[in-house]
């Protein structure tokens, strides 16, 4: 009897060993989430005043933000936008690719910072997308551009499973109308 409860026990084992590391056909990841995805590029970075006060008045506190200019060029199907990264100093790519500079300017919260789609894809002269940038860190928790100071942007393109693109280039730009007029000491001179 004491043979039978053994016999038992490794049957059950065995049975329940039987339907694991079942192949599903079905990958993790889809197909498309394999296969490189194109990095974007930033045509251009225009520095804006936004300096404003109660009701559209000039504010007596000058603020900047930046006109970030680009087009629309991935077309992989699960495309869904581009996540914008603002430094405060230039990144080799192997600092991006590290984690360096990692949080992505997102003014509603959740990814990608500017949405897309891959019919969307256009270079013509009249597709050129120019998005306003008021902040380096979007709300909540704030940070606002500091005038005279030199910031770096890059793009990356994002899929619907999360995976990004390697950086695009930096483009860089200073929070004033005219950096000359900047003190000696800032890093926009």
């Amino acid at each position: 009897m004491r043979r039978t409860g053994h016999s038992t026990l490794l049957l059950a084992l065995l049975l329940a060993l039987a339907g694991c590391g079942t192949n599903t056909d079905r990958p993790v990841y889809s197909i498309f989430s394999l296969l490189s995805v194109a990095a974007p590029a930033i045509v251009d970075v225009a520095p804006v005043d936004i300096s404003e006060g109660l009701f559209g008045t000039p504010s007596y506190k000058l603020r900047y933000g930046f006109d970030v200019k680009y087009y629309v060029t991935n077309q992989e199907p699960e495309f869904v936008g581009y996540n914008l990264y603002i430094t405060t100093t230039s990144l080799s790519t192997e600092a991006i690719l590290s984690g360096i500079g990692a949080d992505p300017y997102l003014p509603a919260g959740y990814e990608p910072t500017f949405y897309h789609s891959p019919s969307e894809a256009d270079t013509s002269s009249t597709a050129l997308i120019t998005q306003r940038v008021t902040a380096l860190k979007a709300p909540p928790g704030e940070v606002p551009f500091q005038v005279c100071e030199k910031y770096f942007f890059r793009l990356q393109a994002v899929l619907l499973t999360g995976i990004e693109s390697a950086p695009g280039p930096q483009i860089s730009g200073c929070a004033f109308y005219d950096s000359t007029i900047c003190p000696t000491d800032s890093s926009c001179n």
